[in-house]
């Protein structure tokens, strides 16, 4: 099946229509299992892993206490449109030409990262910085229920959205930009992945705080329905050669990003819309087997398989919330969303073979959170105990904070009923 132009302008018309959304209360979060987890945190029920989780997430946190406010304003690079507050990346696998005087067209290396990309002159580490950062100011904030970590995080969240000086626009022109190929590219989207994916459960928690205004709330639905509507529309994204068509983790991920947006502010047609759309995804992505043949031909070909299922996860958790099920969605070759987790499971062991190629060590603990989210959703217990049962000490706040938050998705936001 293909990705269809009238599925977008569907969507596009049903953003139209939505006027008069409003923010729902949680995304990818449950509030009831958030709740459950508090309340089991401050018993004498509280496991150990549980309690060094959230010790983990407190030490992050004070971390983020000491920080100064920052936005795209404060990089050096001053994108081409001239305005400081557009987002700027350069695409991370782009080298220059050696066989060149100026170096110029820059060229691909698939897996190996320019440290340039990487710099405080562009944005791609400072929006990471920015939403990691919120993200555990705020779930500090809600667990622990102290008003000082609300007050940070919504200091940051007014820096990066909201005042008029030093808020981020609403688009991704200049993201993952390559000199001498393009200014701005549409791979630029998966920098921005984060804004949903951290931030917005983040936002509905922070909305609770006595430190968050009527003014902050209408200001921040602007910004994500301004944002949603550019993802939608804009040529670098919307068009026939956009992510919306990517038949690999860009396109989950630009799905995400308007599934997610859209649930928040309470567009849930336009979710459901998206929530269908991951079908499409299976179709056109996943193998028989469960393996993933887009991203089966790159250099770290387990790290894009567990990239790619990271957001059709959550897309199909917010199914379960909109009652449509693409868990068990099979198409008619037999592939699903439940054999390509099934497929992962099979090389979870470190001493099973991975079949395709792979430069990086696997890093099988970043599957932990999916094998809870899917074993709780399709009662497979032994998903559910092969989460549980990893072991995370060995990782340290500052040096493996993606394992970290793995830990604390298990442990304190995704935990079985």
């Amino acid at each position: 099946m293909k990705i269809t132009k009238n599925l977008c302008t569907a969507a596009l018309l049903s953003v139209m229509a939505s006027s008069s959304a409003f923010a729902a209360n949680f995304v990818f979060l449950d509030e009831d299992t958030l709740a459950a987890s508090r309340a089991q945190l401050n018993s004498e029920n509280a496991t150990t892993s549980m309690k060094q989780s959230y010790q983990r997430l407190l030490e992050e946190a004070n971390q983020g206490l000491k920080s100064d406010v920052f936005s795209v304003a404060h990089k050096g690079f001053t994108p081409p449109s001239g305005d400081k507050n557009d987002y700027m990346s350069i695409s991370p696998y782009w080298w220059p030409d050696e066989s060149k005087a100026d170096g110029l067209p820059w060229i691909r290396f698939d897996g190996k990262t320019n440290p340039a990309s990487k710099s405080d002159e562009t944005d791609s580490v400072r929006i990471g910085t920015f939403t990691r950062t919120v993200r555990a100011l705020a779930l500090a904030y809600y667990f622990s229920e102290d008003q000082a970590y609300a007050d940070k995080a919504i200091e940051l969240v007014r820096t990066w959205y909201i005042n008029e000086e030093t808020r981020m626009n609403p688009n991704v022109n200049f993201g993952q930009g390559v000199p001498g190929v393009a200014d701005g590219r549409r791979s630029g989207i998966i920098d921005t992945r984060t804004l949903v994916e951290r931030n917005l459960d983040a936002i509905a928690i922070l909305s609770q705080s006595p430190t968050w205004t009527d003014n902050d709330e209408a200001a921040i639905n602007q910004w994500y329905s301004e944002y949603l509507d550019w993802l939608i529309v804009d040529d670098l994204s919307g068009g026939p050669k956009g992510e919306a068509y990517a038949p690999n983790n860009h396109g989950t991920w630009y799905d995400y990003q308007v599934a997610g947006i859209a649930y928040f502010l309470g567009n849930t047609h336009l979710t459901k819309q998206m929530i269908q759309k991951g079908k499409v995804r299976v179709d056109t992505q996943f193998a028989k087997d469960g393996s993933q043949p887009h991203e089966a031909q790159r250099t770290r070909s387990y790290h894009y398989h567990y990239f790619s299922l990271d957001p059709l996860v959550s897309i199909a958790q917010l199914g379960d919330k909109l009652d449509i099920d693409l868990w068990n969605y099979t198409n008619k070759e037999g592939a699903s969303l439940t054999s390509a987790i099934a497929f992962m499971v099979d090389y979870n062991d470190p001493a099973a073979k991975w079949p395709f190629p792979e430069k990086d060590t696997r890093r099988i603990e970043r599957m932990s959170p999916l094998y809870l989210k899917a074993g709780s959703a399709l009662d497979k217990a032994e998903w559910v105990s092969m989460a549980q049962a990893f072991d995370f000490n060995k990782f340290t706040v500052e040096k493996n904070l993606a394992e970290v938050w793995a830990q604390r998705d298990i442990e304190l936001l995704y935990r079985v009923k």
